[in-house]
């Protein structure tokens, strides 16, 4: 959906253009059930009656206090050796979803969908006399992201660097902390794919704003001269923790809202004169 519209149209000029775009699809017939498929510790599931490629792994709820805490919860995880290990405290909590207090991949279920609900743009140019100011901003609303960059620095499974985020791990009883515990070759999967690396991953992003001047000439060579000031990605508003919410690590399908670590947009400002001859 477009819609254009001169808001002002005295001295002050206005034009608003605005367009919302939104796509949905569903998978109507597999050959054999659902597909998983896995992609740098992501999971994807599609399945029919469901949108193709949806994150699949475990929802969380917090990380046990305590020893006591996570004893009492009578959960359990299957180490590498097949033997039923009890949780500590410090190790996440992961929803027991068939409750029979073992978390395995049975308690996996849909934790994201990359695909965005809505996305467009919005474009404002303002004129008065001879100045004039363009603006062009672009949105996305609705769609997750799977973090693996963040995934990679919260681990706290090898020694690799690690955020800052990982000075509030849990270190002792009683500790509340939504960080858990440092444990070499994560025993317990606290890293595992869960929704802890799941963002929404909507943004506004103001993408390119100009600011020019009509210099007045009246010459048989020239036909006009114009300064300009173009700023290309110089604001981004957006609750993702990741460098840039926007990004494609794949051109296909698999791949969509996985953050790599790929290079972000960069901002530039420009500036420039333009003669007309």
């Amino acid at each position: 959906m477009a819609l254009n519209a001169r808001i002002l149209n005295g001295k002050l000029k206005w034009d608003l253009g605005l367009n919302v775009s939104k796509y949905e699809n569903k998978v109507e017939k597999l050959a054999k059930g659902a597909v998983l498929t896995d992609y740098v510790g992501a999971t994807y599931l599609t399945k029919v009656g469901q949108a193709a490629n949806l994150f699949y792994g475990y929802t969380t709820n917090g990380v046990f206090s305590s020893d006591q805490e996570a004893l009492s919860s009578g959960l359990q995880y299957e180490n590498t050796n097949g033997v039923l290990t009890a949780f500590k405290g410090g190790d996440i909590i992961f929803d027991d979803k068939d409750n029979n207090h073992i978390i395995n991949d049975a308690d996996r279920q849909v934790i994201g969908n990359p695909n965005p609900k809505w996305f467009g743009g919005i474009t404002n140019n303002f004129s008065w006399k001879a100045w004039s100011l363009n603006t062009l901003f672009t949105f996305s609303q609705g769609n997750d992201i799977y973090n693996y960059t963040r995934m990679q620095l919260e681990s706290m499974s090898g020694y690799q660097n690690q955020s800052v985020a990982v000075n509030n791990r849990w270190r002792f009883d009683g500790q509340v902390t939504n960080i858990p515990r440092a444990a070499w070759g994560d025993p317990a999967g606290n890293s595992r794919f869960s929704d802890r690396w799941i963002e929404d991953g909507s943004y506004l992003r103001l993408r390119t704003v100009s600011l020019s001047y009509n210099i007045p000439v009246k010459t048989p060579t020239l036909k006009y001269i114009k300064i300009y000031a173009t700023g290309n990605n110089l604001f981004t508003w957006t609750k993702y923790l990741g460098y840039d919410p926007e990004f494609s690590s794949s051109n296909g399908l698999y791949g969509q809202g996985v953050d790599l670590g790929l290079l972000p947009v960069y901002k530039t400002v420009q500036l420039g004169v333009r003669l007309g001859f």
